[in-house]
């Protein structure tokens, strides 16, 4: 009888423990890890790439702050690269990550926690170790006081146990979400002793100690920031690592204009340039040289969706409460005539808030998608349902006519009349007046284009361009009524959906929902991204929450370019494979090339690049300097 009731005891325990799986050197979302366990690298680095020289690059603007995980200050460009992460992207695959400060993963079977174990050779540059209570502190203050879209990210984390000095346990509530052990997997790893004796939510000027391949050397706020190597860094040799981080300086100097910052490009006091105005890409590389060799233009193809990117209404306003308003506003936007006139013909209009993906909803929604949607039938608008969710095309006056015929009977259903010239609101007798947001004057090419065509049926759109401060503080506290919004997209759309559409993230100040929607449809959606069993059902998912967004005319959508367009001096040596999920050219494995480098070096008659390429610049991030130049 003893020895029976051991026997239950034991299987009862049994029957009750946590299953742990095999720790595995990466995770992989939806399928099988490319990279076996003993692979050396990845096969678009040069493992053998040679280190030395400067990178230097530009940026649009300013800086205040070394911190880029909090809504204050205006953090500098590629900080990121002083902070390591528990695992590394593979930018060749789709939703891959592979061993980094953790060495080695384990996922429950039955997702209910994820443990990582770190690798016990990581450490900070000033020699200190990256320990479990480095994780967990970087886990809880990135959640209790960084940007609010970490806590949209992490919401599904029950609680952080620290299980051995190199192991940390990761307890989950949601254990549907497949994508949330990567998600953790990219935590940035602060230093506690650092960070625990100063204010998380205030800027930082200090640096940081670094846990990255790249250390702080020197900061000339709003003007310049210099990242050295570390050397002996103690992840040079990691599969994830090699081959990357070549150079031994990177430079980023400020520019308070487009029009400096392409100069600075041209007479060699920058080595690299993304090329976002479409006019510059067509018409102003015609220096000598670019026409003797010394500068190339390249086109990179890439997999990735694009951003999210167009005019953002904000639904906080009354004005723009009703969905006909904003589909008639929407309507009135002449892409074809801007794609001719400034574009060059260089872009393709966005049919999606998810371009260049497999996200993208046509038609209408049938299978899946149909199934998917059909429980909300009674919330969401038959045409959702009926008729594909097109975008107008002005292809000559006549349809233009035609159009604002459409817009005007939409916005009289709406209660708005045109009269004498001016569209008045039949209650309140006031005209539609409203105003767009921007903090670059280059953006007021499309806005004032815009205003035109809005002020053929009545509606007047006043614009204003304010300092890249003044704006942010402005988006930040969702204070404007329509501005030009850019989301970045990934080719596995998780969580930060909720982040940026959810009715949660709404009101918070600082952040993403900059629409200001609240839908319950699209936060069900949300949620079921977030837990999508695999791809087939990620796809399903967001082809559905793209259907409904475009269906609620919360976004003017813009126009987007299936390549991304770069500029560079030929000094460096490349890999011959670039990765197909990077959705840029990927300067981390790029070397300099002795040969190369001498012949622009005596092209330019200097050998002291860092004294050559001092001058006067301005400020801004690389987040406006993108949006910034798609408007041009």
């Amino acid at each position: 009888m003893k020895s029976l009731l051991a026997l239950l005891t034991i299987a009862l325990i049994a029957s009750t423990s946590p299953t742990y799986a095999a720790a595995k050197h990466g995770v992989s979302t939806f399928s099988n890890l490319k990279y076996p366990a003993d692979f050396t690298n990845f096969d678009y680095v040069n493992k053998n790439a040679p280190k030395g020289g400067d990178f230097t690059t530009a940026a649009l603007g300013t800086f205040d702050s070394l911190n880029p995980f909090i809504v204050i200050g205006t953090p500098c460009s590629s900080i990121g690269m002083t902070f390591a992460t528990l695992l590394s992207p593979a930018h060749d695959e789709v939703a891959s990550h592979y061993g980094y400060v953790a060495s080695s993963v384990e996922i429950a079977p039955d997702r209910s926690f994820v443990i990582f174990n770190l690798n016990p050779k990581a450490h900070f540059d000033n020699g200190e170790p990256i320990t479990v209570d480095d994780v967990i502190y970087s886990f809880e203050i990135l959640r209790d006081k960084g940007h609010p879209m970490y806590r949209s990210y992490y919401k599904d984390v029950s609680r952080v146990e620290k299980i051995s000095d190199h192991a940390v346990k990761f307890h989950l509530s949601d254990t549907k979400s497949l994508e949330l052990p990567s998600i953790l997997g990219q935590l940035a790893i602060l230093s506690k002793k650092f960070f625990s004796v100063r204010d998380f939510s205030k800027t930082l000027v200090t640096p940081a100690p670094s846990s990255g391949p790249y250390r702080v050397a020197k900061t000339d706020f709003g003007r310049r920031i210099v990242f050295e190597r570390v050397k002996n860094w103690w992840g040079e040799e990691l599969p994830s690592q090699k081959g990357q981080h070549n150079f031994n300086r990177i430079i980023v100097d400020y520019y308070r204009d487009s029009t400096s910052m392409f100069e600075a490009f041209k007479a060699g006091k920058a080595d690299f340039r993304y090329e976002n105005s479409a006019k510059q890409w067509v018409t102003g590389y015609n220096f000598d040289a670019f026409k003797n060799g010394l500068v190339k233009k390249e086109l990179t193809t890439h997999k990735n969706p694009q951003p999210t990117q167009g005019f953002a209404f904000n639904l906080r306003r009354p004005i723009f409460s009703d969905w006909r308003v904003r589909k008639a506003i929407s309507d009135l936007y002449d892409f074809a005539w801007l794609n001719k006139h400034v574009f060059y013909g260089q872009y393709k209009r966005s049919e999606s808030f998810f371009p260049n993906s497999p996200f993208v909803q046509t038609g209408v929604p049938t299978g899946d998608e149909l199934a998917l949607l059909a429980p909300f039938k009674d919330k969401l608008r038959t045409e959702i349902f009926t008729t594909p969710i097109t975008l107008t095309n002005h292809k000559d006056a006549a349809e233009t006519r035609n159009i604002r015929k459409q817009s005007l009977a939409l916005l009289a259903e709406a209660g708005w009349h045109l009269i004498d010239g001016k569209l008045i609101n039949a209650k309140t007798k006031k005209p539609f007046k409203f105003e767009f947001l921007g903090a670059d004057p280059s953006a007021e090419k499309i806005a004032l284009h815009f205003r035109r065509c809005l002020a053929d049926i009545g509606i007047e759109m006043k614009v204003r361009t304010l300092d890249v401060g003044s704006y942010m503080e402005r988006v930040e506290a969702y204070d404007y009524d329509m501005m030009g919004m850019i989301i970045g997209q990934s080719i596995t759309p998780g969580n930060e959906q909720r982040a940026y559409w959810g009715t949660k993230a709404a009101d918070p100040k600082g952040g993403m929902n900059y629409t200001g929607l609240k839908d319950p449809v699209v936060d069900d959606l949300c949620e079921k991204i977030a837990g999508a069993a695999n791809f087939e059902a990620l796809t399903t998912a967001t082809k559905a929450l793209d259907r409904v967004l475009m269906g609620s005319y919360i976004m003017i959508p813009h126009y987007y370019r299936s390549e991304i367009a770069c500029a560079f001096w030929n000094r460096f040596g490349k890999p011959q494979t670039h990765p197909a999920y990077y959705p840029m050219p990927y300067t981390s494995a790029w070397w300099i090339d002795p040969a190369k480098d001498k012949v622009i070096q005596d092209a330019l008659g200097t050998t002291a690049p860092e004294e050559a390429k001092k001058k006067s610049r301005g400020a801004c991030t690389t987040f406006l300097a993108w949006i910034n130049g798609l408007f041009k």
